[in-house]
């Protein structure tokens, strides 16, 4: 997925009463009928696997935090910054993650992307910012810190939002 580069609104603001809002009717469910859908018997089946796969993923998922944090130390020593490739291994790292329960990877993955997405050069204050997010990664799949994480995981993502915030700024 590439970096969605924002462009700014410039169209003029409505009043209110300017506008309609239209109600449109979601008919998919009169074309499909009721009942039809994944059955519980499928679910439980593709739990069990999902749950099968997750020591491998974590593993994989590990390594492949450890790939992009070199991929990036390299950039940092020749000078040059694909972020293209930072944001799209760090979008695909961040969608597995929340499926086999890091949510905290989730959580930092979206944030990284949200950083990386309007940057155009790799300054010090970038760099930092950008080392302190595939840092906050690697520590989670290290440390194995699954769901939301502890109180300190969560002062950890409030502080990598107050960096994505300051450098919208």
């Amino acid at each position: 997925m590439p970096r969605a580069q924002p462009t700014p609104n410039t169209a003029p603001r409505g009043e209110a009463g300017d506008y309609e809002e239209i109600d449109v009717p979601n008919t998919l469910l009169e074309k499909v009928g009721p009942g039809v859908g994944a059955s519980a018997i499928a679910l439980k089946r593709a739990e069990r696997v999902v749950e099968r796969m997750k020591e491998a993923y974590e593993e994989r998922m590990g390594l492949e935090i450890d790939e992009l944090l070199l991929s990036y130390e390299e950039m940092q020593a020749a000078g040059t910054y694909d972020l293209d490739l930072l944001h799209d291994r760090a979008h695909e790292i961040r969608g597995e993650a929340g499926t086999f329960g890091y949510d905290l990877v989730s959580d930092i993955g979206k944030l990284f992307c949200e950083l990386l997405s309007p940057m155009g050069e790799v300054g010090t204050n970038e760099n930092l910012a950008i080392g302190a997010h595939l840092n906050a990664m690697q520590t989670v799949v290290s440390q194995k810190v699954k769901g939301a994480g502890p109180e300190v995981a969560k002062q950890i993502v409030a502080g990598l939002n107050a960096i994505v915030e300051k450098s919208r700024a």
